[in-house]
């Protein structure tokens, strides 16, 4: 009796979430453009052709779960006036139709959309560690964690500002060779015979100790320190809630505050951290949320595809 009930209560629960987001739609009066498919990994661009108003972006799953969410920023550029938000899809995100929500200031509903999540596969890896790097990750450390909530804090920050121009974003070691992937599902076999699992979140590009790393797009460094998992490490804040992450380098050139340019040189490339080889862990988080880099390679952070499609539909009119 008690489990029907529960099950009734959560159908009407939906229910009610779903006519709500389609009452709203229907008064809905901002322009909102952006994709409806994408895979595990991917970001999300949502776009208005307005500044009238301060809007938030917010990702709901169908039970009306709060997933993840970023603020918009004006954008300035020549294919494309207005404001930007942008999101990203974790790896382990369940495939399946999602909700877009675009909030004013007040944080009433301005507008909806569905997305499309679909579901990918990711490589598998096995990683041997001696013992020193054994112990880094089974052994207890009250600073290793202090050190993870303080990293998280900045990736979970989004900045106002605005953005003029629409760079690309580049590998921040172009000749480098890369030995892992982001999404691969780990498996670290430790010296004691023992094993754990893991998701790589980033890049892995191997090249020759010292090689000069470069900021891959302009931005403001908001880290640069010492870690002990992650070695010589620096976040650079690329939009609002975006960041560039740099691990285990040799030296670092650039503190915090600084600001760079897409061929700054930031460090040079090292195994400094929880490494087995000389090698640079690069990763986006947008929203907090670790990111693949591929696709935001091809079309820029910003969807430029995105841009380009609301220019053709434009032009034909």
């Amino acid at each position: 009796m008690k489990g029907r009930l529960l099950n009734k209560m959560k159908s009407l629960y939906i229910l009610i979430i779903t006519l709500f987001i389609f009452i709203t739609s229907l008064y809905a009066e901002t322009d909102v453009y952006f994709n409806k498919k994408f895979n595990r990994g991917d970001v999300v661009t949502v776009l208005i052709p307005d500044n009238d108003e301060l809007y938030k972006l917010e990702l709901i799953s169908s039970t009306g779960k709060f997933i993840t969410g970023n603020i918009f920023f004006p954008v300035d550029s020549i294919n494309f006036k207005g404001q930007a938000a942008l999101i990203g899809l974790d790896s382990t995100l369940k495939a399946g139709n999602y909700t877009l929500l675009i909030k004013n200031s007040m944080g009433d509903i301005e507008n909806t959309g569905e997305i499309l999540v679909r579901e990918n596969v990711f490589k598998k890896e096995n990683i041997p560690l001696n013992q020193a790097n054994t112990s880094l990750r089974i052994d207890p450390d009250s600073k290793i964690v202090s050190e993870a909530v303080q990293i998280h804090q900045i990736y979970g920050t989004s900045t106002f500002l605005s953005v003029s121009g629409l760079e690309s974003i580049k590998l921040p070691v172009p000749n480098g060779i890369i030995t892992s992937w982001y999404g691969d599902r780990r498996t670290f076999l430790y010296s004691d015979g023992s094993s754990a699992g893991a998701i790589h979140n980033g890049t892995d590009i191997a090249a020759p100790f010292g090689t000069k790393i470069t900021a891959g797009y302009r931005g403001r460094v908001v880290f640069s320190g010492r870690r002990i998992i992650t070695g010589n490490s620096i976040v650079i804040e690329y939009l609002p809630g975006v960041y560039g992450v740099f691990f285990h380098l040799n030296e670092f050139f650039i503190s915090k505050g600084d600001i760079v340019v897409e061929d700054t040189v930031i460090g040079s490339l090292g195994s400094s951290g929880l490494a087995t080889g000389p090698h640079l862990h690069w990763e986006l988080r947008v929203g907090g949320v670790p990111v693949n880099p591929d696709p935001l390679l091809k079309n820029g952070l910003i969807d430029n595809s995105l841009i380009m499609s609301i220019v053709s539909s434009h032009t034909a009119e």
